[in-house]
């Protein structure tokens, strides 16, 4: 359940062993985490007062992780959204930066790295 308040990375992935494993470890670094299997069914429970940052896959079916940053920016959301992706294309990253995103990570992710980007992305949004 949402607490106002707490800052939430919330992890986005379709891939269940990317979600369970990248969620295990940024919950072992101190985070509080909630994982969603799609884009869909983080937006059905968006609420605009979250806090926190966003971690979502680039290539998801139903609707794609640059998609959701669009989305979010659209209804007004300045929450900080990190792309990961198993891609390799500068023209996504700079679709993903123009966006407004923070960040496009390539997997394999660096769980260091990632948990440094978000609490640094937490920081800078508050």
């Amino acid at each position: 359940m949402f607490k106002p308040g707490v800052r939430t990375t919330w992890l986005v992935d379709d891939n269940k062993s990317v979600r369970d494993s990248t969620g295990a470890f940024l919950e072992a670094m101190g985070l509080a985490v909630r994982t969603y299997e799609s884009a869909l069914e983080f937006l059905e429970t968006f609420q605009p007062d979250q806090s926190g940052c966003i971690v979502a896959d680039y290539d998801m079916p139903g609707m794609t992780g640059l998609e959701l940053l669009e989305t979010l920016r659209r209804r007004g959301s300045r929450l900080p959204v990190i792309i990961i992706t198993g891609r390799g294309d500068a023209t996504l990253e700079q679709r993903v930066l123009a966006a407004g995103g923070v960040r496009m990570l390539h997997k394999p992710i660096d769980g260091l790295e990632l948990a440094d980007l978000i609490e640094k992305a937490m920081q800078q949004a508050v």
